[in-house]
């Protein structure tokens, strides 16, 4: 050692005038370094970046948000997401009623629910196979099916042109083994399994490495082909139904017997027309309603329920064809050209006539009253304008009983839908219907803002009965002051029709077809592989092993291994020594 040196390291040495540390601040000085290693231990396992390293996490970007939003979108689980959103957003249009299927049920829901019916609609629940937000779910769907199954497709299509996986070299470690030792030759073996799986129409490749020859098959193709056809068939039935919506229309119209209907926008009382259809592409083709009947059950747990309903109507294909007489009957539509007319409902209408006091005829005909329970107990209103400029107007609102029960102290109440007593109960009112009005009125109900309710209370009349008329057929009421008269002159009835054509059940039906083929392939089939593999042994004869995989859960081939194993084992006239195992 150098002197130099050896004076380094006699200088470093401690000083026997040194003071020792105090045992408190001794064991401080242990506890910080005990501290510190233990930091230093954790900062070297741990796998975050430091604070302080620099290093920045790169943002996506608008093209790498975008491409991230593209394959939540078109992933599985936001398919299933938004298949069942449509689900939970039809779930109103089952139970509200809707304008394009029953436009009379939505007037009676208004008159009903005043306060709700309003906040219903302008959230589009009487329209909701046509609103906005049923139509966004719609379009997300439609672009997530299809973004979803267009790379499924192209991956199962190459996956079927591909050969089976080569055999693997341990066959005992796959869940369905079994095996057999022969004398025969080895590639007798490996085409007799190989000729053996083919009949059973597996894909079948041979091959050969340093283990041996083996045989490899696969089966059951056609589970994913099943699956995709399913989910195809599910992007066809939302391009029909797309279909149907741009290019068709539907429509409903109520018709009283002696009245006719005439496939014009104006002849429609709602009418919903496609983008892609105008006026001109209605169908040009007419009807009258001769005669309405219906029948009911008369006795037992199902008294009143309707049993049968008939509309007899006069059908002219075209204004130059001649008239056919047809039954339009529920669930058997008229046809014309690919429109149809169904039968969807029917009602009464009373027929009255009213006069002025100068006994001018102010209004006669049949007004449409709409029923409001199952014994067809209607509300409605009779509006009849003065045909002298300036005159007072007549109007009459109340109910109609197709077969009324009069008690003492109680309202009058229909017991059965059929009209054997027809009675009106109306309230009667003068002044201004404001029918020149400007703004839009229901023709089943009485605008009586600038109107004057009549006293036509009868004589002795009981409180129950109230300030109405009431009318059986055949009679007439006379109004207060000279003001005019009112007559029940009789009933007739009238049909709902709904007129739809649809382009898009072309597609849908054959869709929903296929859809239920694809559903019975992808839950009835399954996919597996089976291998058999030759090897020599060190006594001069040869080990075949025989094994199975599948390749969807629960459907191992125990039984197409165990006799695979037996057949080639019958073949080369040898005992399978070890059984099938699972």
């Amino acid at each position: 050692m150098s002197e130099q040196t050896a004076q380094e390291t006699v200088g470093t040495a401690p000083s026997d005038d040194a003071v020792p540390p105090e045992p408190a601040e001794q064991q401080r000085l242990t506890e910080d370094a005990v501290e510190a290693a233990a930091t230093e231990r954790a900062e070297k396992l741990s796998t975050a970046p430091k604070a302080d390293d620099g290093i920045a996490v790169p943002s996506l970007g608008v093209l790498g948000m975008l491409r991230w939003t593209w394959r939540q979108l078109t992933s599985m689980r936001i398919a299933l997401v938004l298949l069942f959103l449509l689900s939970l957003a039809a779930i109103p249009g089952s139970i509200l009623p809707q304008r394009s299927i029953d436009p009379t049920k939505v007037l009676t829901f208004y008159q009903t629910h005043k306060t709700w019916a309003p906040i219903l609609d302008r959230l589009q629940l009487f329209d909701v196979f046509e609103s906005v937000w049923f139509g966004a779910i719609y379009c997300l769907l439609f672009v997530s099916l299809i973004g979803c199954i267009v790379p499924r497709s192209w991956a199962h299509f190459k996956a079927m042109r591909a050969n089976p996986p080569a055999a693997p070299r341990n066959l005992k470690r796959l869940p369905v083994h079994a095996s057999f030792s022969t004398t025969a030759d080895a590639d007798e073996v490996l085409e007799l399994a190989a000729q053996r799986l083919r009949r059973r129409r597996f894909k079948t490749v041979r091959g050969k490495d340093r283990s041996g020859g083996w045989v490899s098959s696969e089966k059951g193709f056609m589970r994913e082909t099943g699956n995709l056809l399913f989910h195809l068939s599910l992007i066809g039935i939302l391009v029909g139904v797309a279909l149907g919506h741009f290019f068709g229309f539907k429509g409903a119209v109520l018709v009283t017997e002696g009245s006719g209907f005439a496939d014009t926008v104006t002849s429609y009382d709602s009418l919903t027309l496609g983008p892609g259809v105008g006026a001109q592409d209605l169908p040009n083709f007419s009807f009258v309603l001769n005669k309405f009947s219906a029948t009911y059950q008369t006795s037992g747990d199902q008294f009143a329920q309707p049993r049968t309903f008939d509309a007899y109507v006069n059908f002219k294909s075209s204004p130059q064809a001649k008239a056919k007489k047809v039954d339009v009957q529920v669930n058997v539509p008229l046809t014309v050209n690919g429109t149809n007319v169904f039968l969807e409902g029917h009602g009464y209408s009373p027929v009255v006539e009213v006069k002025d006091g100068q006994g001018h005829v102010l209004f006669n005909g049949p007004q449409i009253f709409l029923e409001q329970d199952e014994y067809f107990d209607s509300s409605g209103a009779i509006k009849a304008p003065s045909s002298i400029k300036g005159g007072t107007d007549l109007g009459f609102q109340g109910w109609f009983l197709p077969d009324a029960v009069i008690q003492s102290g109680a309202m009058p109440a229909s017991i059965f839908p059929a009209a054997y007593n027809p009675m009106l109960i109306l309230s009667a009112y003068s002044g201004d219907l404001n029918v020149n009005g400007g703004a839009d009125q229901s023709v089943y109900s009485l605008d009586t803002t600038d109107m004057k309710q009549l006293n036509v209370k009868a004589k002795g009349a009981g409180a129950a009965a109230g300030n109405a008329l009431e009318l059986k057929a055949g009679q007439t009421a006379t109004l207060p002051n000279n003001q005019g008269s009112i007559t029940f002159v009789g009933v007739r009835q009238w049909a709902q029709f709904n007129i739809a054509y649809d382009p898009g059940q072309q597609v849908v039906l054959p869709a929903a077809i296929l859809a239920v083929l694809g559903l019975i392939g992808s839950l009835g089939l399954r996919r597996r592989r089976i291998w058999v593999r030759v090897s020599e042994q060190a006594d001069g004869t040869r080990l075949v092993e025989v094994a199975g995989l599948a390749r969807t859960e629960g459907a191992t081939p125990t039984a197409e291994v165990t006799q695979t194993a037996q057949a080639l084992a019958a073949a080369a006239r040898q005992p399978v020594s070890d059984g099938a195992s699972a």
